[in-house]
């Protein structure tokens, strides 16, 4: 990783992803790099005109499940301030899309799947169109 290298980090709250974002926190990190952390969270779409609150509810419900990880995440790289932690709300069928739309809107040069709650062919098809290295 070079000096100016923006790692994103996709992260699944585990013993694995803790122990990958100290990783990341101890060495790229001290050599002058940034990363940032998102948590996928699922989101279902809301029907237009409906009494039924199940699907904003349940939005909500994941949103703050999403922000319980990322304390998590923040504990695990010790409040580093090159830190950025955020939610990546995504449809599950479109959890890989998204995570290739973040990566390139925060140009980061390098994607590191940290406990990420993505299957192996999600991870399979993330490595195939993600246009920067997945490890």
């Amino acid at each position: 990783m070079d000096q100016a290298a923006h790692t994103l980090v996709v992260y699944g709250p585990s013993a694995r992803g803790d122990a990958a974002l100290r990783d990341l926190a101890d060495s790229a990190l001290q050599r002058g790099g940034r990363a940032s952390v998102v948590k996928l969270v699922p989101q279902e779409p809301a029907q237009r005109g409906c009494c039924d609150t199940r699907s904003v509810l349940w939005n909500e419900i994941s949103r703050d499940l999403g922000r319980e990880a990322l304390a998590r995440a923040a504990l695990a790289v010790d409040g580093h301030p090159d830190v950025e932690l955020a939610i990546l709300c995504c449809s599950g069928r479109y959890a890989v899309d998204a995570v290739v739309r973040e990566a390139a809107t925060r140009n980061a040069d390098e994607l590191l799947l940290a406990g990420a709650p993505l299957g192996r062919l999600a991870r399979r098809r993330l490595r195939r169109i993600s246009p920067v290295p997945v490890r």
